[in-house]
């Protein structure tokens, strides 16, 4: 028999004992798993390899190997070859054991071989293979005292990202981390031990074959382990993990209530909607896209970028619909050869039912120095400043200054 008949076992999801897998954001993983070894003619035979496998990184323990090589599955009619089939051809027909494929068929029939260049149509009563996974062939330097070996490798085409589903409520923000897991490696994984890192790892190039399928349904699962790995975050998820082809959810940071407060910001000439908060989940976040919910409805969303603990976050969630502003250049004069003086206004009306305070940021340029303002202000670095104004309910207010600068 053929060893590659033992591709049949390796379609749709393959169970290895002892599987794990590392999922990183740049469109690959890093794969642990044990393998059965079969021994064929003299060779090692370990099937069912991801289709996306990077052929550079493979090694394995187990057993010792003069030369390796990763060969393809035969599919669709090369999956017939060694089959009994029957050729419709010319208004004629053949039987016999498929050969080849090449240029045509070729048949060994009971009166010999029969090469037919054109043919009609083919009958067979085995099953061809319409899909399958690459398999590893090692030719050992002696008899393989082991029948599994543990493999290691890279694969393209696995990948994870993360987004997270707010709630927001009376100044609290339920927030739960979602990891969207990817697969198109054609290989699907069951029982794994998965861990997700986070941040920018430099993978290998090229791509890989995808097959996109539907999400699958989102399992909760307890608060993930994490650690520092190198310069990155690993989040270690809880239990054994099921990673389908195509797409699957997971929940990685379970719903964490987090204390925010609601910002207004004057900015381009719209004040907007703004979350803040601190990073109190007890876990770094990984950067991703936030979508927030309340009183029943959609609020918006907004991406954040990879968040240590503690550290402040903003949410820019849209345009404050009771809330207007207008920014006006009331004075420009050239002072010296490079020096200048402008004034501006920034009215802001309010149509609430209470007072709150807007935050207006002007970036200024050059060496500069505000010599008047109407309000007080403090320096967010070198080029930005930021005054709070208080808006009365169904009121208006009025910011004013005057910067002096030199380039």
């Amino acid at each position: 028999m053929r060893y590659l008949a033992l591709l049949a076992l390796s379609l749709g999801l393959v169970a290895s004992a002892e599987t794990t897998v590392t999922l990183y954001q740049g469109g690959f993983a890093f794969v642990e798993e044990e393998k059965a070894l079969v021994l064929e003619d003299g060779k090692a035979v370990i099937a069912g390899l991801p289709a996306t496998v990077v052929a550079g990184s493979l090694s394995w323990e187990g057993i010792e190997a003069e030369s390796w090589e990763i060969v393809a599955p035969k599919t669709g009619l090369d999956s017939l070859v060694g089959e009994e089939v029957l050729v419709s051809y010319a208004g004629r027909t053949a039987r016999g054991i498929l050969v080849g494929t090449e240029g045509g068929l070729l048949l060994e029939t009971a009166e010999g071989y029969l090469f037919i260049p054109d043919y009609e149509s083919i009958l067979s009563e085995a099953k061809p293979l319409l899909e399958g996974l690459p398999a590893l062939v090692l030719h050992p330097s002696a008899k393989p005292e082991t029948e599994a070996v543990k493999l290691r490798y890279l694969a393209r085409e696995l990948s994870w990202e993360a987004f997270y589903l707010g709630y927001y409520t009376d100044g609290t923000l339920l927030l739960r981390g979602i990891a969207l897991l990817h697969n198109g490696s054609w290989r699907a994984f069951q029982r794994a031990r998965v861990y997700l890192v986070a941040g920018e790892v430099f993978g290998p190039k090229g791509g890989g074959v995808y097959e996109g399928r539907a999400v699958m349904p989102m399992a909760a699962a307890p608060a993930p382990e994490v650690a520092p790995v190198g310069e990155y975050h690993r989040y270690s998820l809880p239990g054994e993990v099921d990673i389908p082809r195509g797409e699957s959810m997971v929940e990685y940071l379970p719903e964490t209530p987090i204390p925010v407060r609601e910002i207004y910001r004057f900015a381009g000439g719209r004040v907007l909607f703004i979350l803040g908060f601190t990073n109190t989940s007890g876990v770094p976040l990984p950067a991703g896209t936030v979508r927030v919910f309340g009183e029943g409805v959609f609020l918006g969303e907004a991406s954040i970028g990879h968040t240590p603990v503690d550290e402040r976050v903003e949410l820019p969630l849209g345009v404050a619909f009771d809330l207007k502003g207008e920014r006006v250049r009331t004075e420009y004069v050239r002072l010296a050869k490079d020096r200048y003086r402008e004034s501006y206004r920034i009215s802001l009306r309010s149509a609430k039912d209470e007072t709150v305070e807007v935050e207006v940021i002007e970036e200024l340029t050059g060496e500069w120095r505000i010599t008047s303002s109407s309000h007080p202000y403090v320096v967010l670095d070198s080029h930005r400043v930021k005054f709070v104004i208080p808006v009365p309910a169904k009121g208006e207010a009025e910011l004013a200054y005057t910067v002096e600068y030199r380039y």
